[in-house]
Protein backbone atom coordinates (compact mmCIF):
# COMPACT_ATOMS: atom_id res chain seq x y z
CA UNK A 1 0.00 0.00 0.00
CA UNK A 2 2.77 2.32 0.65
CA UNK A 3 4.60 1.62 -2.58
CA UNK A 4 1.12 2.54 -4.11
CA UNK A 5 0.85 5.54 -2.58
CA UNK A 6 4.48 6.95 -3.19
CA UNK A 7 3.47 6.26 -7.09
CA UNK A 8 1.13 9.59 -7.78
CA UNK A 9 3.14 12.11 -5.70
CA UNK A 10 6.66 10.69 -7.91
CA UNK A 11 4.94 10.54 -11.29
CA UNK A 12 3.30 14.44 -9.85
CA UNK A 13 6.64 15.71 -8.60
CA UNK A 14 8.00 14.40 -11.92
CA UNK A 15 5.23 16.36 -14.27
CA UNK A 16 5.85 19.38 -11.82
CA UNK A 17 9.46 19.27 -12.84
CA UNK A 18 9.21 19.07 -16.66
CA UNK A 19 6.59 21.53 -16.52
CA UNK A 20 9.10 24.19 -14.55
CA UNK A 21 12.01 22.72 -16.76
CA UNK A 22 9.78 23.66 -20.35
CA UNK A 23 8.80 26.81 -19.04
CA UNK A 24 12.56 27.59 -18.09
CA UNK A 25 13.53 26.40 -21.25
CA UNK A 26 10.97 28.20 -23.24
CA UNK A 27 11.30 31.69 -21.47
CA UNK A 28 15.35 31.20 -22.34
CA UNK A 29 14.33 30.38 -25.66
CA UNK A 30 12.41 33.95 -26.37
CA UNK A 31 14.61 36.22 -24.40
CA UNK A 32 17.20 34.31 -26.62
CA UNK A 33 15.11 35.13 -29.63
CA UNK A 34 14.68 38.05 -28.93
CA UNK A 35 18.67 39.19 -28.29
CA UNK A 36 19.11 38.06 -31.31
CA UNK A 37 16.51 39.86 -32.95
CA UNK A 38 17.69 43.21 -31.38
CA UNK A 39 21.32 42.25 -32.38
CA UNK A 40 19.81 42.11 -36.08
CA UNK A 41 18.32 45.37 -35.55
CA UNK A 42 20.61 47.07 -33.81
CA UNK A 43 22.84 45.73 -37.29
CA UNK A 44 20.37 47.54 -39.27
CA UNK A 45 20.28 50.55 -37.72
CA UNK A 46 24.45 50.58 -37.76
CA UNK A 47 24.27 50.27 -41.60
CA UNK A 48 21.71 52.68 -41.83
CA UNK A 49 24.13 55.06 -40.29
CA UNK A 50 26.83 53.74 -42.55
CA UNK A 51 24.84 55.11 -45.49
CA UNK A 52 24.02 58.73 -44.03
CA UNK A 53 27.93 58.57 -43.03
CA UNK A 54 29.23 57.33 -46.64
CA UNK A 55 27.05 60.38 -47.93
CA UNK A 56 28.92 62.78 -45.50
CA UNK A 57 32.49 61.82 -46.69
CA UNK A 58 30.89 61.80 -50.70
CA UNK A 59 29.86 65.31 -50.08
CA UNK A 60 32.97 66.40 -48.76
CA UNK A 61 34.71 65.45 -51.93
CA UNK A 62 32.28 66.50 -54.13
CA UNK A 63 29.52 69.09 -52.33
CA UNK A 64 27.58 68.98 -55.85
CA UNK A 65 26.89 65.45 -56.43
CA UNK A 66 23.61 64.50 -55.30
CA UNK A 67 23.93 61.21 -57.39
CA UNK A 68 26.13 58.99 -56.02
CA UNK A 69 28.79 59.59 -58.91
CA UNK A 70 26.45 58.40 -61.64
CA UNK A 71 24.99 60.71 -64.13
CA UNK A 72 21.90 62.80 -62.85
CA UNK A 73 18.94 62.11 -65.08
CA UNK A 74 17.24 65.07 -66.76
CA UNK A 75 14.96 66.56 -66.27
CA UNK A 76 15.99 66.96 -62.22
CA UNK A 77 13.72 64.96 -59.81
CA UNK A 78 13.18 66.66 -56.34
CA UNK A 79 15.41 63.49 -55.27
CA UNK A 80 17.84 61.11 -56.15
CA UNK A 81 18.06 57.44 -56.00
CA UNK A 82 17.72 55.03 -54.50
CA UNK A 83 21.47 53.83 -54.22
CA UNK A 84 22.59 50.48 -53.33
CA UNK A 85 25.82 49.89 -51.62
CA UNK A 86 26.93 46.00 -50.34
CA UNK A 87 28.30 46.55 -45.95
CA UNK A 88 30.97 44.55 -44.97
CA UNK A 89 32.41 44.05 -41.23
CA UNK A 90 35.80 44.44 -40.36
CA UNK A 91 36.65 40.68 -41.59
CA UNK A 92 35.13 41.68 -45.38
CA UNK A 93 32.17 39.48 -44.60
CA UNK A 94 29.16 41.03 -46.39
CA UNK A 95 26.67 41.68 -43.45
CA UNK A 96 23.88 43.62 -44.96
CA UNK A 97 23.31 46.39 -47.37
CA UNK A 98 22.29 50.09 -47.36
CA UNK A 99 20.17 51.91 -49.56
CA UNK A 100 20.29 55.92 -49.92
CA UNK A 101 17.85 58.71 -51.63
CA UNK A 102 19.21 61.88 -51.56
CA UNK A 103 17.09 65.07 -52.12
CA UNK A 104 18.90 68.23 -53.26
CA UNK A 105 19.13 71.46 -51.07
CA UNK A 106 15.89 73.74 -51.11
CA UNK A 107 17.98 76.70 -51.06
CA UNK A 108 21.20 78.08 -51.69
CA UNK A 109 23.60 77.08 -48.94
CA UNK A 110 20.47 74.85 -47.64
CA UNK A 111 21.39 71.11 -46.22
CA UNK A 112 21.35 67.92 -48.07
CA UNK A 113 18.62 65.33 -46.93
CA UNK A 114 19.69 61.71 -47.10
CA UNK A 115 17.31 58.66 -46.41
CA UNK A 116 19.45 55.39 -45.43
CA UNK A 117 17.41 52.48 -45.33
CA UNK A 118 20.25 49.87 -43.40
CA UNK A 119 19.10 45.74 -44.11
CA UNK A 120 20.45 43.68 -42.22
CA UNK A 121 21.33 39.74 -43.61
CA UNK A 122 17.74 38.48 -42.49
CA UNK A 123 15.82 41.28 -44.17
CA UNK A 124 15.82 43.37 -40.84
CA UNK A 125 15.13 46.96 -41.87
CA UNK A 126 16.03 50.21 -39.71
CA UNK A 127 15.64 53.75 -41.43
CA UNK A 128 17.44 56.99 -40.73
CA UNK A 129 16.79 60.53 -42.35
CA UNK A 130 20.06 62.94 -41.74
CA UNK A 131 20.35 66.53 -43.01
CA UNK A 132 24.06 67.40 -44.06
CA UNK A 133 25.74 70.57 -44.55
CA UNK A 134 28.32 72.99 -43.21
CA UNK A 135 27.36 74.40 -40.44
CA UNK A 136 26.98 78.24 -40.71
CA UNK A 137 27.23 81.40 -38.23
CA UNK A 138 23.60 81.13 -38.81
CA UNK A 139 23.62 77.88 -36.45
CA UNK A 140 24.53 80.25 -33.60
CA UNK A 141 21.49 82.30 -31.89
CA UNK A 142 24.69 84.44 -30.19
CA UNK A 143 28.16 83.98 -31.17
CA UNK A 144 31.09 86.88 -30.52
CA UNK A 145 34.76 86.51 -31.04
CA UNK A 146 35.21 88.54 -27.30
CA UNK A 147 33.88 87.48 -24.35
CA UNK A 148 30.42 88.06 -23.26
CA UNK A 149 27.87 88.51 -20.00
CA UNK A 150 24.74 87.14 -20.09
CA UNK A 151 23.03 88.66 -16.92
CA UNK A 152 20.83 87.15 -14.53
CA UNK A 153 17.23 88.57 -16.24
CA UNK A 154 18.86 87.61 -19.93
CA UNK A 155 17.43 84.14 -21.74
CA UNK A 156 18.95 82.66 -24.39
CA UNK A 157 16.93 80.27 -26.46
CA UNK A 158 19.30 78.06 -29.24
CA UNK A 159 23.21 77.84 -29.28
CA UNK A 160 25.40 80.47 -27.56
CA UNK A 161 28.96 80.63 -28.04
CA UNK A 162 32.15 82.40 -27.41
CA UNK A 163 35.43 82.60 -28.40
CA UNK A 164 36.90 84.18 -25.45
CA UNK A 165 35.26 82.89 -21.95
CA UNK A 166 31.31 83.38 -21.24
CA UNK A 167 30.08 84.93 -17.56
CA UNK A 168 26.60 83.14 -17.76
CA UNK A 169 23.71 84.39 -15.12
CA UNK A 170 20.96 83.29 -17.22
CA UNK A 171 18.36 81.10 -18.10
CA UNK A 172 20.04 78.75 -21.42
CA UNK A 173 17.18 76.85 -23.25
CA UNK A 174 20.38 75.64 -25.75
CA UNK A 175 24.19 75.06 -25.64
CA UNK A 176 26.46 77.64 -24.42
CA UNK A 177 30.03 76.98 -25.82
CA UNK A 178 33.35 78.44 -25.02
CA UNK A 179 36.65 78.28 -26.92
CA UNK A 180 38.76 78.31 -23.71
CA UNK A 181 39.09 76.26 -21.04
CA UNK A 182 39.95 79.17 -18.45
CA UNK A 183 40.13 83.11 -19.02
CA UNK A 184 40.39 86.02 -16.73
CA UNK A 185 37.13 88.29 -17.30
CA UNK A 186 37.39 91.74 -17.68
CA UNK A 187 36.19 94.24 -15.09
CA UNK A 188 33.73 95.08 -17.65
CA UNK A 189 31.83 91.91 -18.01
CA UNK A 190 31.82 90.98 -14.54
CA UNK A 191 34.58 89.63 -13.31
CA UNK A 192 37.60 91.15 -11.28
CA UNK A 193 40.22 91.52 -14.09
CA UNK A 194 42.65 89.33 -12.39
CA UNK A 195 40.98 85.91 -11.18
CA UNK A 196 40.56 83.00 -13.34
CA UNK A 197 37.16 81.30 -13.93
CA UNK A 198 36.27 78.73 -16.16
CA UNK A 199 35.41 79.40 -19.78
CA UNK A 200 32.24 79.45 -18.80
CA UNK A 201 31.10 80.43 -14.78
CA UNK A 202 28.14 82.31 -13.21
CA UNK A 203 25.17 81.53 -11.39
CA UNK A 204 23.10 80.53 -14.49
CA UNK A 205 22.16 77.67 -16.22
CA UNK A 206 21.30 74.71 -16.48
CA UNK A 207 25.41 73.88 -16.01
CA UNK A 208 24.44 70.59 -18.13
CA UNK A 209 24.02 72.80 -21.13
CA UNK A 210 27.13 74.17 -20.52
CA UNK A 211 30.35 72.74 -22.66
CA UNK A 212 33.72 74.15 -23.19
CA UNK A 213 36.37 73.63 -24.50
CA UNK A 214 35.09 73.42 -28.01
CA UNK A 215 36.91 74.38 -30.83
CA UNK A 216 37.14 77.99 -32.11
CA UNK A 217 35.04 79.74 -34.46
CA UNK A 218 37.34 82.00 -36.99
CA UNK A 219 35.73 85.12 -37.48
CA UNK A 220 39.15 86.03 -40.24
CA UNK A 221 37.38 83.09 -42.49
CA UNK A 222 34.66 85.60 -43.66
CA UNK A 223 37.12 87.34 -45.09
CA UNK A 224 36.86 84.66 -48.03
CA UNK A 225 33.50 84.56 -47.91
CA UNK A 226 32.72 88.30 -48.70
CA UNK A 227 34.92 87.81 -51.54
CA UNK A 228 33.10 85.07 -52.53
CA UNK A 229 29.91 86.79 -52.09
CA UNK A 230 31.51 89.72 -54.40
CA UNK A 231 31.84 87.42 -56.68
CA UNK A 232 28.45 85.38 -56.83
CA UNK A 233 26.71 89.75 -56.78
CA UNK A 234 28.78 90.28 -60.13
CA UNK A 235 27.87 86.89 -62.02
CA UNK A 236 24.24 86.55 -60.83
CA UNK A 237 22.87 88.72 -57.96
CA UNK A 238 23.75 92.73 -57.94
CA UNK A 239 26.87 94.39 -57.42
CA UNK A 240 26.88 98.27 -56.27
CA UNK A 241 30.60 99.81 -56.25
CA UNK A 242 31.86 102.36 -54.09
CA UNK A 243 30.21 105.96 -54.33
CA UNK A 244 33.49 107.69 -55.97
CA UNK A 245 33.27 110.59 -58.38
CA UNK A 246 36.12 110.38 -61.17
CA UNK A 247 38.82 111.60 -59.21
CA UNK A 248 38.49 109.35 -56.46
CA UNK A 249 36.79 111.01 -53.79
CA UNK A 250 33.87 110.47 -52.09
CA UNK A 251 30.20 112.11 -53.69
CA UNK A 252 27.80 110.29 -51.31
CA UNK A 253 27.96 108.21 -47.65
CA UNK A 254 26.91 105.04 -49.07
CA UNK A 255 23.57 103.28 -50.60
CA UNK A 256 19.86 103.32 -49.25
CA UNK A 257 18.21 99.95 -49.76
CA UNK A 258 14.25 99.93 -49.11
CA UNK A 259 12.85 96.25 -49.98
CA UNK A 260 9.29 96.10 -50.88
CA UNK A 261 6.42 94.14 -50.29
CA UNK A 262 6.03 92.93 -54.01
CA UNK A 263 9.24 91.58 -53.95
CA UNK A 264 11.45 94.36 -55.02
CA UNK A 265 13.95 97.20 -54.13
CA UNK A 266 14.45 100.73 -54.52
CA UNK A 267 17.98 102.16 -54.43
CA UNK A 268 18.99 105.43 -53.28
CA UNK A 269 22.36 107.52 -52.70
CA UNK A 270 22.65 108.61 -49.28
CA UNK A 271 24.56 111.65 -47.44
CA UNK A 272 24.56 111.02 -44.01
CA UNK A 273 25.18 113.23 -41.19
CA UNK A 274 24.97 114.05 -37.27
CA UNK A 275 25.92 111.47 -34.50
CA UNK A 276 29.25 112.68 -34.64
CA UNK A 277 32.10 111.74 -31.81
CA UNK A 278 32.94 109.10 -29.51
CA UNK A 279 32.17 107.93 -26.57
CA UNK A 280 34.81 106.95 -23.59
CA UNK A 281 33.70 105.48 -20.91
CA UNK A 282 35.75 102.52 -20.50
CA UNK A 283 33.76 99.08 -20.83
CA UNK A 284 31.21 100.70 -24.00
CA UNK A 285 34.09 102.93 -25.40
CA UNK A 286 33.10 103.50 -28.89
CA UNK A 287 32.29 106.12 -32.01
CA UNK A 288 29.28 107.24 -32.79
CA UNK A 289 28.89 107.49 -36.78
CA UNK A 290 27.79 109.86 -39.68
CA UNK A 291 24.80 107.03 -39.64
CA UNK A 292 21.36 109.93 -40.21
CA UNK A 293 20.16 110.04 -43.93
CA UNK A 294 20.13 113.81 -44.22
CA UNK A 295 19.43 113.49 -48.16
CA UNK A 296 18.16 110.50 -50.24
CA UNK A 297 18.84 110.55 -53.58
CA UNK A 298 16.75 107.82 -55.27
CA UNK A 299 16.69 106.11 -58.45
CA UNK A 300 13.40 106.74 -60.63
CA UNK A 301 12.53 102.66 -60.33
CA UNK A 302 12.22 99.76 -58.19
CA UNK A 303 14.52 96.80 -59.24
CA UNK A 304 13.79 93.23 -59.32
CA UNK A 305 15.49 91.32 -56.12
CA UNK A 306 18.75 89.07 -57.30
CA UNK A 307 18.42 86.27 -58.62
CA UNK A 308 20.55 84.39 -56.66
CA UNK A 309 19.83 86.11 -54.02
CA UNK A 310 23.11 88.36 -53.11
CA UNK A 311 22.88 91.73 -53.00
CA UNK A 312 27.01 92.91 -52.53
CA UNK A 313 27.22 96.58 -51.21
CA UNK A 314 30.90 97.66 -51.80
CA UNK A 315 29.93 100.72 -49.08
CA UNK A 316 28.06 101.57 -46.45
CA UNK A 317 24.81 100.29 -46.32
CA UNK A 318 20.82 101.71 -45.19
CA UNK A 319 18.49 99.15 -44.86
CA UNK A 320 14.84 98.68 -44.31
CA UNK A 321 11.50 97.39 -45.84
CA UNK A 322 9.96 94.02 -45.99
CA UNK A 323 11.60 90.83 -46.78
CA UNK A 324 9.60 88.50 -49.03
CA UNK A 325 12.45 85.95 -49.48
CA UNK A 326 15.64 84.13 -48.80
CA UNK A 327 18.36 87.44 -49.13
CA UNK A 328 21.85 88.21 -47.92
CA UNK A 329 23.18 91.79 -48.08
CA UNK A 330 26.77 92.12 -47.39
CA UNK A 331 28.12 95.54 -46.89
CA UNK A 332 32.10 95.50 -47.77
CA UNK A 333 35.03 96.90 -49.85
CA UNK A 334 37.83 94.89 -51.13
CA UNK A 335 40.39 94.22 -51.20
CA UNK A 336 39.90 94.65 -47.08
CA UNK A 337 41.45 97.50 -45.36
CA UNK A 338 41.06 98.23 -41.74
CA UNK A 339 40.83 102.35 -42.95
CA UNK A 340 37.78 101.41 -45.29
CA UNK A 341 35.69 99.08 -43.48
CA UNK A 342 31.93 99.70 -44.07
CA UNK A 343 29.14 99.42 -41.62
CA UNK A 344 25.69 98.72 -41.74
CA UNK A 345 23.18 100.69 -40.61
CA UNK A 346 19.29 100.45 -38.92
CA UNK A 347 16.91 102.45 -37.76
CA UNK A 348 13.61 101.52 -39.58
CA UNK A 349 11.56 98.28 -39.63
CA UNK A 350 12.53 95.60 -41.86
CA UNK A 351 9.53 92.95 -41.75
CA UNK A 352 9.38 88.92 -42.90
CA UNK A 353 5.95 88.15 -44.89
CA UNK A 354 6.60 84.70 -43.26
CA UNK A 355 8.36 82.89 -40.29
CA UNK A 356 8.20 79.39 -41.97
CA UNK A 357 11.95 79.26 -43.48
CA UNK A 358 11.03 80.26 -46.96
CA UNK A 359 12.06 84.29 -46.02
CA UNK A 360 15.24 85.00 -44.66
CA UNK A 361 17.79 87.76 -44.46
CA UNK A 362 21.38 87.93 -43.41
CA UNK A 363 23.16 91.38 -42.78
CA UNK A 364 26.56 90.89 -42.87
CA UNK A 365 28.83 94.28 -42.14
CA UNK A 366 32.87 94.62 -42.52
CA UNK A 367 32.69 96.62 -39.45
CA UNK A 368 29.57 97.76 -37.21
CA UNK A 369 26.36 97.43 -37.65
CA UNK A 370 24.50 100.04 -36.07
CA UNK A 371 21.30 101.40 -35.04
CA UNK A 372 20.79 104.91 -35.13
CA UNK A 373 19.59 107.93 -32.90
CA UNK A 374 16.62 107.84 -35.05
CA UNK A 375 15.51 104.56 -34.78
CA UNK A 376 11.54 104.10 -34.49
CA UNK A 377 10.40 103.65 -30.93
CA UNK A 378 8.88 100.02 -31.41
CA UNK A 379 11.77 98.64 -33.85
CA UNK A 380 11.47 95.22 -35.40
CA UNK A 381 14.30 93.62 -37.12
CA UNK A 382 13.71 90.04 -38.83
CA UNK A 383 17.47 89.39 -39.75
CA UNK A 384 20.48 87.58 -38.76
CA UNK A 385 23.10 89.89 -38.15
CA UNK A 386 27.00 89.57 -38.33
CA UNK A 387 29.77 92.20 -38.15
CA UNK A 388 33.11 90.45 -38.80
CA UNK A 389 34.99 93.28 -37.23
CA UNK A 390 33.25 95.11 -35.70
CA UNK A 391 29.64 95.24 -33.10
CA UNK A 392 26.31 95.64 -33.12
CA UNK A 393 24.88 98.09 -30.84
CA UNK A 394 23.09 101.13 -30.74
CA UNK A 395 25.29 103.54 -30.02
CA UNK A 396 24.96 105.79 -26.56
CA UNK A 397 22.97 109.08 -27.00
CA UNK A 398 22.19 111.17 -24.04
CA UNK A 399 18.61 110.97 -22.63
CA UNK A 400 18.21 109.59 -26.52
CA UNK A 401 15.26 106.83 -25.02
CA UNK A 402 13.28 104.07 -27.26
CA UNK A 403 10.56 101.58 -25.97
CA UNK A 404 10.73 98.74 -27.48
CA UNK A 405 13.30 96.67 -30.10
CA UNK A 406 12.51 93.38 -31.31
CA UNK A 407 15.04 90.88 -33.23
CA UNK A 408 14.17 87.70 -34.85
CA UNK A 409 16.82 85.62 -35.96
CA UNK A 410 20.39 85.89 -34.99
CA UNK A 411 23.86 87.65 -33.99
CA UNK A 412 27.50 87.27 -34.71
CA UNK A 413 29.58 89.82 -33.78
CA UNK A 414 33.33 90.02 -33.67
CA UNK A 415 32.89 92.41 -30.54
CA UNK A 416 30.54 93.11 -28.32
CA UNK A 417 26.57 94.07 -28.85
CA UNK A 418 23.60 95.88 -27.05
CA UNK A 419 20.57 97.85 -27.03
CA UNK A 420 20.70 99.94 -24.47
CA UNK A 421 22.82 102.13 -21.88
CA UNK A 422 21.67 101.92 -18.31
CA UNK A 423 22.86 103.72 -14.97
CA UNK A 424 24.19 102.65 -11.86
CA UNK A 425 20.85 102.32 -10.83
CA UNK A 426 20.25 99.50 -13.56
CA UNK A 427 17.91 102.53 -14.98
CA UNK A 428 18.02 103.21 -19.42
CA UNK A 429 19.74 106.21 -19.64
CA UNK A 430 20.27 105.20 -23.77
CA UNK A 431 18.38 102.98 -26.38
CA UNK A 432 15.61 100.50 -26.03
CA UNK A 433 13.82 100.01 -22.42
CA UNK A 434 12.70 96.93 -23.34
CA UNK A 435 14.52 93.82 -25.53
CA UNK A 436 13.25 90.75 -27.17
CA UNK A 437 15.72 88.41 -28.98
CA UNK A 438 14.58 85.14 -30.60
CA UNK A 439 16.11 82.72 -32.58
CA UNK A 440 14.52 81.69 -36.30
CA UNK A 441 15.84 78.09 -35.84
CA UNK A 442 15.37 77.60 -39.73
CA UNK A 443 18.49 79.30 -39.79
CA UNK A 444 20.46 76.05 -38.36
CA UNK A 445 19.46 74.23 -41.52
CA UNK A 446 19.01 76.33 -43.84
CA UNK A 447 21.11 79.78 -43.44
CA UNK A 448 20.53 82.72 -45.83
CA UNK A 449 22.36 82.55 -49.33
CA UNK A 450 26.13 81.86 -49.06
CA UNK A 451 26.08 82.95 -45.64
CA UNK A 452 29.71 82.30 -44.29
CA UNK A 453 30.45 79.36 -42.83
CA UNK A 454 31.99 77.71 -39.77
CA UNK A 455 33.84 74.75 -40.36
CA UNK A 456 32.85 71.60 -43.11
CA UNK A 457 30.24 69.14 -43.69
CA UNK A 458 28.95 67.55 -40.62
CA UNK A 459 25.23 65.84 -39.61
CA UNK A 460 22.94 68.64 -39.05
CA UNK A 461 20.01 66.54 -37.73
CA UNK A 462 19.14 62.82 -37.36
CA UNK A 463 16.31 60.78 -36.60
CA UNK A 464 14.82 57.44 -37.39
CA UNK A 465 12.23 56.69 -38.98
CA UNK A 466 9.35 54.40 -37.11
CA UNK A 467 9.98 51.15 -37.79
CA UNK A 468 6.33 49.65 -39.28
Amino acid sequence: MKKAFYLPLLLTFMAIIMIVTGSILSLAYRNYEIVRHQTVSNSALNIAEAGANYYLWHLAHNNQDYCDGNTCPTPAPTQYGPYTHIYRDDSGNIIGSYSITITPPATTGGSVTVRSVGTATNGQTRTVLTSLGVPSFAQYAFISNSESWFGDTETTVGPVHSNAGIHYDGTAQGVVSSAVSTYVPSTCMGGDGHTTENGIWGSGGPQSYWNFPVPQVDFNQITADFNTLQTQAQSNGIFLPTLLDSHGHRTYDGYAIQLNANGTFTLGRVTAGQDNGSINNGCGAHSRHNSLMQSVAWEGTSRALPANGILFVADNAWVWGTVTSRLTIASGRLPDNSSTRTNIYLQNDINYTAMDGSVALGLMSQSDIVVNSNSEDNLTIDAFLLSQYGKIFRPYYSGNVKSNITIYGGIAANSWWTWSWVNGSNVVISGYRNTSQQYDTHLALSPPPSFPKTGSYAILSWKEEPIL
